[in-house]
């Protein structure tokens, strides 16, 4: 698959004038506070969930949508933490629990672009953080590993996966307590996202300041004492 046309931030690809990312990250968070209360566990919400969201989305942000576009808005929220989830089972890409950094080869990262377009959505969030690898990072986990503590562990402290109930996967109690980790839900963790290019550590949080950089490649800076490591495939 040809790779895209012409650069593209993320807020071009997830938001537009109505949907902007303070809605975005306030349905996601009614969503998950729906899950968490019970209200619905896998596949799309009943309806009254959506008017709850439609409720809260015109008190808070003085946003309002019919049912059916929030209903749309949900299948692509399918489709984005569908396409995330795929790109971390990638073999050869890697995820840093500290600080929720991935790392991949140049070729892996190049794969993940030319096999689904989409996902270049996820190289763009504000300003990201970007890092050169190096080979001593504290603990890096692999995604493809078949030790199913560290992939619990990993999971519970993803937000893609503390989500996944989006993508129909089960999501089970432990998950759900992380996904609350400050007293409002609405405000989470501000790195929640991550994605990386070539041979750096690419930290990309949800709330960023500043004008997003732009595909293909972001520069690269020195890399953090809190996560460093290598982008080549882990040791079995």
């Amino acid at each position: 698959m040809p790779r895209l046309g012409r650069e593209a931030t993320q807020d071009e690809l997830l938001y537009d004038a109505r949907w902007t990312k303070d809605v975005d990250n306030l349905f996601i968070d009614l969503l998950a506070e729906a899950h968490v209360g019970g209200e619905w566990r896998q596949g799309r919400p009943s309806p009254h969930v959506f008017h709850y969201c439609h409720g809260v989305l015109d008190a808070d942000l003085g946003a309002t949508f019919t049912l059916k576009e929030l209903q749309e808005r949900f299948d692509f929220l399918h489709k984005r933490f569908r396409v995330f989830s795929w790109m971390l089972r990638k073999h050869g890409l890697r995820h840093c629990v500290q600080s929720n950094i991935l790392t991949a080869p140049v070729a892996v990262w190049n794969d993940i672009f030319e096999s689904d377009p989409f996902s270049v959505a996820y190289q763009h969030s504000g300003d990201p953080q970007v890092y050169e690898a190096t080979s001593n990072a504290p603990l890096v986990l692999d995604q493809n590993s078949t030790n199913e503590n560290d992939v619990a562990w990993l999971t519970e402290q993803s937000y893609v996966f503390s989500l996944s109930s989006i993508t129909n996967a089960p999501l089970n109690g432990s998950i759900g307590n992380n996904l609350l980790l400050l007293p409002n839900a609405r405000e989470r963790e501000p790195s929640s996202e991550g994605s990386v290019n070539t041979h750096t550590h690419v930290n990309i949080p949800r709330r960023g300041g500043g004008t997003p950089l732009r595909i293909p490649r972001p520069p690269r800076r020195p890399a953090p004492s809190s996560c460093k490591g290598s982008s080549s495939d882990p040791q079995n």
